[in-house]
């Protein structure tokens, strides 16, 4: 008669190997997930001298499994009124520097780093225009040929930011992401100067209708 005395062992060896299986599953063989956290952080610029367009994004990535994911490139695909438009030349920050995107590992502890992206092919095309803006985020991990889609983001410009994103070329826009409102707060900056996103205080004698000035008597 078997007694579970006599069974105890085979099945503490059975047990050991399925929990051998399981930690070789989880540490080596899973690949997990690619994650991009919410951007906290979206900027609109033109770089200098060249005046070429530019938007870089603050986030955190991270992998979902231990064994971590290797990146090969990254990049944007901005949408406006005006058409769809790829910003596949990509940086990041490392170290506090900018660097060309060349290959980026991320672990389960997660990456965070200012991912900057530039169009390339229809660089003549693209304008900061006003209205709707979205932005997907894209990556491509070693060892899988079609990019993932890792976060998307939605904002909006008003005419007057549009406007000065491309009449003058060292002024940025900086979008701040607010969990409250699940938005973007936007901020027009110049240097260290920021822009009151209003229309300028016209003297009282400036007619904005068009019509002749009319100046007050002195």
């Amino acid at each position: 008669m078997t007694t579970f005395a006599s069974i105890l062992p085979t099945v503490l060896s059975v047990l050991s190997l399925c929990l051998s299986v399981f930690t070789l599953w989880m540490t080596q063989l899973r690949r997990g997930k690619l994650k991009m956290t919410q951007p906290t952080l979206v900027c609109l610029k033109r770089e200098q001298p060249s005046g070429r367009y530019k938007l870089f994004v603050r986030t955190l990535l991270y992998a979902t499994a231990i064994k971590g994911c290797g990146v090969e490139l990254m990049f944007a695909q901005v949408t406006t009124n005006y058409g769809s438009y790829l910003f596949d030349f990509w940086g990041h920050t490392e170290s506090g520097k900018l660097t060309l995107g060349s290959g980026l590992f991320v672990g389960q502890t997660g990456v965070t780093a200012d991912h900057h992206f530039n169009p390339r092919r229809d660089a003549m095309e693209f304008l900061f225009v006003d209205g709707p803006y979205h932005i997907e985020l894209f990556a491509r991990i070693v060892g899988i040929k079609k990019p993932i889609k890792l976060q998307e983001v939605e904002f909006t410009l008003d005419g007057l930011q549009a406007g000065s994103l491309i009449q003058i070329l060292d002024t940025e826009l900086f979008l701040y992401w607010n969990p409250e409102t699940g938005g973007y707060e936007s901020e027009l900056r110049r240097g260290d100067r920021t822009f009151h996103t209003r229309p300028p205080d016209f003297p009282s004698w400036f007619n904005l209708n068009g019509g002749e000035a009319e100046k007050a008597e002195l």
